[in-house]
């Protein structure tokens, strides 16, 4: 690509006057070059760099030319066409062209950083932020500089100018601008992915991705990776120690032996009850997928947060709205559009720490991405937001990210999306990292989480985001966004591309994380649906005996209509239903690994035409005396906690290894729970 240079103008603001060979030949001498070295970057928050074969323009004096990915430029002006959304930074020296004060300003749509040393002379990220600033030095003097800029939609333009004491304002010339080999250097690696950058003056935060971070991922029923499988973290030879409380069948970590049972994925079925969407683009000036649902503990009352736009038709910007239900289903009108805590992409992750919290002001936390990574905001209601950090915390390079507090191992984890190459899969793709942290402010290095596999995965399989975080006894479960580009739903306009439809994931011990490669949430195959070319799962909500499981759905596609089209739906599921291990007339059996039962008593999540039996054995396989199949009193019947009970008295559990074999016959088994007390 090419840059069409910018004319050179002339220099009058010395203070001792010089032919311009004399006033270069100082920066000459010390191995400075005319001009400040630019980079260029397809997001608004320095993530991405190089233009990606975008159609755009930039215009220099009235001239076109393509866009570079970096190079050098004469001079601070700068004006775009053709594109929404990106960012650039300029990094070299500047000389300073008086003994004393000078008061540099910025024209700039949107924001706009000056750094002159270490001191930020222009703070204006955002429209609304200020456009000048004073800086001191002595005539002459070579001061760093960066200056750094972001679009989001609309016009697009930037001019630095200068002026002092008896020196009218004027643009910043071009011999006041230089560089060095090392800033060359520093430009084309960033431009080559191998350096990143962030916005602002944030500290050395974690960037990703570097080509250095581990694999911790799998796909039920494949290893080619030879990643743990989805029984990792399991030692064969020790009996598993089962606590109270759930445990499904979701995987095959609970499974040693199965003889005529199959699994099965139970996908959420629509309710033309319901009345979906919930949420619209139209009313509501939805713009995204993303969510929070929260019950109010005390009053029982539903809050969600989501995304609006900004602005209609530009590109890159949200804001933050809430409602209130009585339901879940139905919300009061009008939406309340939040004030901007700062400058917003998109995501909506809210996190309630409970009234109890330490730290009345921090209760709550939201998470969305800007700026080249993860932002996190703080607040006392859930309304009033204010920065946790002016910076984010993580950076990454896709404009995706999640956060969730995991109960099991009390810790943040944040999944943040990459755009990446890797060993198993063509080409660049969106997929998954994940990381952990104690106080939001020290995060591990990331991992991968979610991975594609071209010996697994049809066309070009990627993985959008991963969210809507639920914990189920030893098991954390996930929603996993798949996208298609490659794929377009039936009967859309031209134009229309691609499809999203919701898989599971699950993880047991909080790093090795195992997907699902079958759907379990698809688009709705009628070509007037709303939700016809995307089903985005995003956040699990329990609802008494239900699961919410609040969805983004788009209609023609990938990118398309996002001013009307994206809008947000419910279905739901009965509790723990997501996978069941079924059995038809002809019976079927499924045994345990050895475990120990922590419980007084087991109930069982089934929906059962003939019957369910269950025994226990011992290690090596025998029945344990009174706990045989014959004297388990048959369930029937749909529940989720048909009662396990042999004779006539419920028996107590016993504390010692046991193998428990569930006897099906026409049924379906979800999971069973470990119940402490009886009742």
């Amino acid at each position: 690509m090419r840059r069409i240079p910018i004319l050179v103008g002339v220099w009058l603001g010395l203070a001792v006057q010089a032919t311009p060979a004399e006033k270069d030949a100082v920066p000459r001498a010390q191995g400075l070059r005319p001009g400040l070295v630019f980079m260029f970057f397809d997001d608004g928050g320095f993530a991405r760099p190089g233009s990606h074969g975008l159609d755009a323009r930039i215009k220099s004096h009235g001239v076109l030319s393509e866009i570079a990915s970096h190079g050098v430029d004469a001079r601070i002006d700068l004006d775009m066409q053709g594109i929404d959304g990106f960012s650039q930074l300029w990094i070299g020296r500047l000389r300073f062209p008086v003994d004393g004060e000078v008061t540099f300003s910025a024209e700039a749509d949107d924001g706009v950083r000056l750094y002159l040393g270490d001191q930020c002379v222009i703070d204006g990220w955002g429209k609304d932020r200020p456009r000048a600033g004073k800086a001191r030095a002595a005539a002459g003097q070579m001061l760093p500089i960066r200056v750094e800029y972001f679009q989001s939609g609309g016009e697009s333009y930037l001019r630095l100018s200068w002026q002092w004491p008896g020196h009218a304002r004027e643009p910043v010339p071009d011999a006041a601008f230089w560089h060095d080999g090392e800033h060359a250097k520093r430009g084309a690696d960033v431009a080559a992915g191998k350096v990143q950058v962030a916005p602002g003056n944030a500290p050395n935060v974690i960037s990703v991705p570097t080509g250095s971070e581990e694999f911790k991922t799998s796909i039920y029923g494949h290893s080619p990776r030879g990643e743990p499988s989805c029984e990792a973290g399991r030692d064969v030879e020790r009996p598993i120690r089962l606590r109270p409380g759930a445990h499904l069948f979701v995987d095959d970590f609970l499974v040693a032996q199965a003889s005529h049972v199959r699994r099965r994925v139970n996908p959420p079925r629509r309710d033309p009850a319901i009345g979906n969407p919930l949420i619209t683009g139209k009313e509501d000036r939805c713009v995204g997928p993303y969510l929070t649902v929260i019950r109010d503990a005390a009053t029982g009352r539903f809050r969600i947060w989501y995304n609006v736009y900004k602005e209609k038709h530009k590109d890159g910007t949200a804001r933050f709205a809430t409602m209130e239900s009585e339901d879940g289903i139905r919300w009061l009108r009008p939406a309340r559009v939040l004030e901007d805590p700062g400058p917003i992409n998109f995501g909506s992750s809210v996190i309630d720490e409970g009234p109890d919290f330490p730290e009345p002001d921090r209760r709550f936390k939201l998470a969305w991405w800007a700026e080249g990574g993860l932002k996190i905001a703080v607040s006392r209601d859930g309304l009033d937001w204010s920065m946790f950090k002016p910076w984010p915390v993580v950076r990454h390079n896709h404009d995706i990210n999640n956060l969730f507090y995991d109960p099991l191992r009390r810790r943040y984890v944040a999944t943040i999306s990459v755009y990446t190459t890797g060993p198993t899969w063509t080409g660049q793709r969106r997929t998954t990292m994940q990381t952990t942290s104690r106080d939001l402010i020290a995060w591990e290095k990331p991992w991968y989480v979610l991975t594609a596999d071209d010996r697994v995965d049809e066309g070009q399989t990627q993985f959008y985001a991963m969210s809507g975080y639920l914990a189920r006894g030893d098991l954390l479960l996930g929603l996993v966004k798949v996208l298609r580009d490659d794929l377009r739903a039936p009967d859309t306009p031209d134009g229309a591309f691609g499809v999203g439809y919701t898989t599971l994931a699950w993880t047991r011990d909080g790093e090795h994380w195992v997907r699902d490669p079958a759907a379990f949430f698809e688009p709705d195959p009628d070509p007037n649906a709303w939700d016809h070319a995307h089903a985005w799962l995003d956040f699990q909500l329990p609802v008494g005996d239900r699961v919410h499981l609040y969805y983004g759905g788009y209609r023609y596609g990938h990118k398309m209509d996002r001013w009307e089209g994206r809008q947000i739906g419910l279905v739901r599921i009965e509790r723990d239903r997501y996978v069941s291990r079924d059995a038809d007339g002809s019976g079927g059996t499924l045994t345990t690994p050895p475990v120990v039962l922590e419980g007084a008593r087991m109930t069982l999540n089934a929906d059962v035409w003939g019957e369910i039996r269950v025994r226990l054995l011992d290690t090596r396989g025998g029945p344990l005396p009174g706990f045989d199949a014959d004297q388990c009193r048959p369930m029937r019947g749909d529940s989720l906690a048909h009662e396990v009970a042999w004779g006539d008295a419920p028996a107590a559990l016993p504390d010692r290894p046991v193998r428990v074999e569930f006897l099906l016959r026409d049924a379906r088994l979800y999971r069973f729970d470990l119940v402490v007390c009886p009742d």
